[in-house]
């Protein structure tokens, strides 16, 4: 069983650190071609894809941006204990949709005969607070209301960062 666990984080680490490299076809090579993928379509819902769909939609993301920090944590909702991918400080790959969402996202993946045959959105971690975006933002308009700014100033403020 540890052996197991150990080749399971052996893959994840190798998906994070190829994604950070851009090394398309590595990416490709781990995943399966039977898994199932979470992506966001155009409304930024989240959708459930096959191989194909999800190179497309991923490779599309690391084209437009550079990953400079990846941080492991561990999933505490769905698959408690399951070791979760933050890149950018869970920043990339999922937009936020609305300020209901939570302010970041990290990926699970599960291996199964040594490919990746999901990779699910978590929002829940053991070691990274993950407010929503509402939260977010009024602590940010009551910081700069602590430094003298009136309430629109800080409004605007929060809202443009």
């Amino acid at each position: 069983m540890d052996t197991l666990i150990k080749k399971k984080n052996a893959i994840i680490k190798q998906f994070a650190e190829n994604s950070k490299k851009k090394d398309f076809l590595l990416l490709n090579s781990l995943l399966s071609d039977n898994g199932k993928y979470e992506i966001q379509d155009n409304n930024l819902d989240i959708i459930e894809v096959g191989k194909p769909e999800f190179i497309i939609w991923y490779n599309k993301k690391l084209l437009t941006t550079t990953i400079n920090e990846i941080t492991y944590d561990k999933c505490l909702h769905c698959y408690i204990g399951d070791t979760v991918i933050l890149f950018n400080g869970g920043n990339f790959p999922r937009k936020i949709k609305d300020h209901s969402e939570r302010s970041k996202t990290g990926l699970m993946i599960d291996v199964i005969d040594e490919k990746i045959t999901y990779i699910k959105f978590c929002f829940v971690f053991a070691e990274t607070e993950n407010k929503y975006v509402f939260e977010c933002i009024g602590s940010r308009i009551k910081e700069y209301m602590r430094e003298g700014h009136s309430f629109e100033v800080a409004f605007s403020k929060a809202h443009s960062i």
